[in-house]
C-alpha cells in the first residue's frame, strides 16, 4: 500500500501538533461536547445536505478520533498504524471517484464539527479542497448580548434568505451592511439572480483572496469582503472576472491585515506628531499643490463656501509655497476620474470636502500611495484615506445655551439637514445647553431632507419663537433664516451662528507636508487616522448679532473659553435617551468614540431620527454611506484618541 501521502500529511500535522505544544496549545481537534457543556439541551434544527465550506469544519463532537489528528486536521498517528492504511485507502479512493456520501456535521455558531467523518475531511483538507458536502444539523445557541451570538443570529437569517452559507461575518450588523449596498438586491426578498450574483462574486473573492493573502495575517474572509465591496462598490465589481478582482485584491493588501481596524482620533492641533525621520526632513517637497473637491460650487451651497474660503485662507497664508486648485465632482465615478487627472497634473495632496465622496477616494488611494487623500468625514475605516471633520456639537451646545435663555415658552425649533453620524450629537448637545439654563426647555426636531417637510412652516406650533436652523450661509443663501433666530410675527430676528475655519486645519495639513512631517504624524501601523478638530483648535467660532444682548454673549463666552481650555465638555453628567436608557452617570462624561457613534436621542427631544425611505431621493445615498446603522458606520470599540478627554 502506497502510504507516501499520508506521509506527507503527518508531517503537516505533527509540525501543527509541535507548534501547538509550543504556544500552551491543546495540540487535538477541538471537541464540541466539551466546548458546549449543555450541548445535549440546546434546540437544533436539521439543514439536509449541503457543500459547506471545509475552512470552516474546525473539529469534532466527541472525543473519539479526535487524538488521531492535529488542530488542522492533518493525522499525527503512526506510519504503520491500522489508521494510516485506511487514511492511505481513502485517499486513493477520493482522488479517483471523490467522496461517495456526504459526512455528518454539527453546525455550531457558524463552524462545523464532525459527527463522522474525520478521515474524510483529513484527505479533503490535505488535496487543497474548499468544500465539503455534508448533512448538516444546526445547533441553536441561546440568545444572549454577546456580539459573537448576534452575528451568529444574523447569520441564520441571512443564510435561510439567501440559501448562502459561505458568507460569514464576525461583527453585529455585517449582514445589514452587505444588503444595503446598492445592486445587491432588487427589492424587499431575494430573488435567484441577486444571489447568483452575490455568490459569484463572493466565490471569485474568496479564490482571490486565499492567494493574495497566503500566509500573511489578515481579517477573515467574510470582514475582508465587506470591506473590499464597500471600497470598490458592489455594482463596479459583481461582472469582473477572477483576474481583475485578484488584481484590486493587491491594491487593498494592506488594508485586509488585521492591525489596520482601528481608527486613531486626533483631537487637537496642538497634538504632536513624532520627530520626523531622517530622510522625510532631507527631502520634504518644496511646494505643495494641493486638489479640492466639491460637490457644488461653493457658491451654491453652504458647506462648500466655507471650505473654499479655507482654500483661500491656507493659500494666502502659505504664500508661493503652496498652489491650489478646486474642482466639481458629481459622481462616485468622476471623483474617481478626476482624482487620477489631478494625481497626473502634479497634486500630491487631495481634499475631499463631503462625507459623500468617503468610498470615492479608495481606489485612487490604493493606486496612488505617494499622494495625500483627506475626506471631509466624521466615519473612517481606511488606512490609506485620512478622515477629517469638525466637533460642531461644541458650538450647537453653545447656542443651545442662548437658545434656553431667550425662549419664554420652554419650546425650541430645531432643523437639522441628513440623519447622518454627526446629528445626533449636535441635536443633543443643544438640547442639553437650552436645559442647562432653562429647565423646562423641549427641542422640537424636524429634517429639512425629508420628504414631507414645509420650508414655509416647519413648526406649527406658535409659542416656537426661537428656532435653530442650518448654520452656514452662501453667497446666494438669505442669511435670515440660518443659525439661531426668533420668529416675531413675520419677522425673523438672527442672534447667532456658527463660523467654521477650515482654513486652520488646511493650513496645518500643508504646512506639515512642507516640513516633511506629515507622514510622520500619519503614519500608523495599528490604525487610521481621523482628525476630529473643535474649539480647543481654533476651528470653530460664534459671530452675534448686534441684536444679541451683551450679557447673554458674555455667558456664552465664558463656557466658550472653558471648552477651549477643555475643562468643561457638553457631555458630562447623567443623560438619558428618549427611551429611558441613561447614557451617561453623573459623575461621568462621554468618551470622544461614544459621542462620535451616537445614535439616539436625548430625553428632552421631540422628535426622531427618520428612516432613508422618508428623505428625498438626493439625501439617500449620503445617509447610506454616513447614515445611522449606515454600511460605513464605525464601532465604537475601535475608536482611541488623544489623552486628555
Amino acid at each position: 500500500m502506497d502510504t507516501k501521502f499520508y506521509i506527507r500529511a503527518r508531517q503537516k500535522g505533527l509540525k501543527a501538533y509541535s507548534q501547538a505544544i509550543q504556544q500552551n496549545r491543546d495540540p487535538y481537534l477541538p471537541v464540541l461536547e466539551e466546548k458546549v457543556p449543555n450541548l445535549n439541551k440546546l434546540d437544533r434544527l436539521s439543514l439536509g445536505v449541503q457543500s459547506i465550506p471545509l475552512e470552516r469544519v474546525v473539529g469534532s463532537v466527541s472525543q473519539g478520533r479526535s487524538y488521531a489528528f492535529a488542530e488542522n486536521f492533518m493525522p499525527i498517528l503512526e506510519t504503520n498504524s491500522e489508521f494510516s492504511g485506511k487514511w492511505a485507502i481513502l485517499y486513493a479512493s477520493v482522488v479517483e471517484e471523490g467522496l461517495r456520501e456526504p459526512a455528518k456535521v454539527l453546525e455550531y455558531m457558524g463552524y462545523y464539527y464532525l459527527i463522522e467523518g474525520n478521515k474524510r475531511v483529513s484527505v479533503m483538507k490535505f488535496i487543497g479542497a474548499e468544500y465539503l458536502e455534508a448533512d448538516v444539523t444546526r445547533v441553536i445557541p441561546e440568545r444572549t448580548d454577546d456580539p459573537a451570538v448576534k452575528v451568529y443570529f444574523e447569520y441564520c437569517a441571512f443564510s435561510k434568505a439567501t440559501g448562502l452559507y459561505d458568507i460569514f461575518f464576525t461583527k453585529p450588523g455585517s449582514y445589514d451592511r452587505l444588503t444595503g449596498l446598492p445592486g445587491v438586491r432588487n427589492g424587499e426578498t431575494w430573488d435567484h439572480e441577486d444571489i447568483l450574483s452575490l455568490r459569484k462574486v463572493y466565490h471569485y473573492f474568496y479564490t482571490a483572496y486565499r492567494t493574495v493573502m497566503q500566509n500573511q495575517p489578515s481579517l477573515p474572509v467574510g470582514d475582508a469582503f465587506l470591506r473590499w465591496l464597500l471600497a470598490f462598490g458592489y455594482l463596479d465589481v459583481k461582472d469582473s472576472a477572477l483576474s481583475d478582482v485578484e488584481k484590486s485584491l493587491r491594491l487593498m493588501q494592506e488594508e485586509f491585515k488585521t492591525r489596520s481596524d482601528t481608527v486613531s482620533l486626533v483631537m487637537d492641533q496642538a497634538d504632536k506628531a513624532p520627530a520626523p525621520r531622517l530622510l522625510q526632513s532631507l527631502f520634504h517637497p518644496a511646494k505643495i499643490r494641493a486638489a479640492f473637491l466639491y460637490t457644488k460650487p461653493p457658491e451654491e451651497s453652504a458647506w462648500n463656501y466655507w471650505h473654499e474660503l479655507g482654500r483661500l485662507e491656507a493659500q494666502e497664508k502659505l504664500g508661493d509655497r503652496v498652489e491650489t486648485v478646486s474642482r466639481i465632482v458629481t459622481s462616485r465615478s468622476q471623483s474617481e476620474q478626476e482624482i487620477d487627472r489631478l494625481i497626473s497634473e502634479g497634486c500630491n495632496v487631495v481634499f475631499a470636502t463631503s462625507p459623500v465622496m468617503l468610498n470615492s477616494c479608495i481606489e485612487p488611494a490604493l493606486k496612488h500611495p505617494d499622494t495625500k487623500l483627506l475626506v471631509s468625514s466624521q466615519l473612517a475605516g481606511y488606512r490609506h484615506v485620512h478622515t477629517y471633520y469638525l466637533r460642531f456639537y461644541e458650538v450647537k451646545f453653545l447656542l443651545g445655551v442662548l437658545a434656553g435663555i431667550l425662549s419664554d415658552t420652554g419650546k425650541i425649533g430645531y432643523l437639522a439637514d441628513y440623519p447622518i453620524y454627526g446629528s445626533p450629537s449636535m441635536i443633543n448637545a443643544f438640547a442639553i445647553g437650552a436645559r442647562m439654563v432653562n429647565p423646562k426647555a423641549r427641542v422640537y426636531l424636524n429634517w429639512t431632507s425629508l420628504k414631507s417637510f414645509d420650508p414655509k412652516e416647519p413648526f406649527h406650533d406658535p409659542e416656537i419663537q426661537v428656532v435653530c436652523n442650518r448654520d452656514l450661509t452662501a453667497p446666494n443663501h438669505g442669511a435670515r433664516e440660518s443659525g439661531l433666530y426668533l420668529r416675531s410675527g413675520g419677522d425673523i430676528i438672527s442672534m447667532a451662528s456658527v463660523v467654521p475655519r477650515w482654513g486652520v486645519f488646511y493650513r496645518h495639513v500643508m504646512d506639515q507636508m512642507l516640513k516633511g512631517v506629515f507622514d510622520a504624524a500619519s503614519a500608523s501601523e495599528s490604525s487610521t487616522l481621523s482628525y476630529w478638530w473643535g474649539i480647543s483648535s481654533d476651528t470653530l467660532d460664534l459671530a452675534f448679532s448686534s441684536r444679541c444682548h451683551p450679557a447673554n454673549i458674555r455667558l456664552v463666552r465664558n463656557l466658550q473659553a472653558q471648552m477651549r481650555e477643555q475643562s468643561f465638555t457638553p457631555f458630562e453628567g447623567e443623560l438619558e435617551d428618549q427611551n429611558g436608557v441613561l447614557r451617561c452617570m453623573a459623575d461621568q462624561r462621554l468618551t470622544p468614540a461614544e459621542i462620535l457613534c451616537m445614535d439616539y436621542l436625548a430625553d428632552c427631544v421631540i422628535g426622531s431620527l427618520p428612516a432613508p425611505e422618508e428623505l428625498v431621493p438626493s439625501a439617500q445615498g449620503l445617509v447610506l454611506t454616513q447614515g445611522i446603522g449606515s454600511i460605513a458606520r464605525t464601532d465604537v470599540g475601535s475608536i482611541s484618541w488623544t489623552s486628555g478627554y
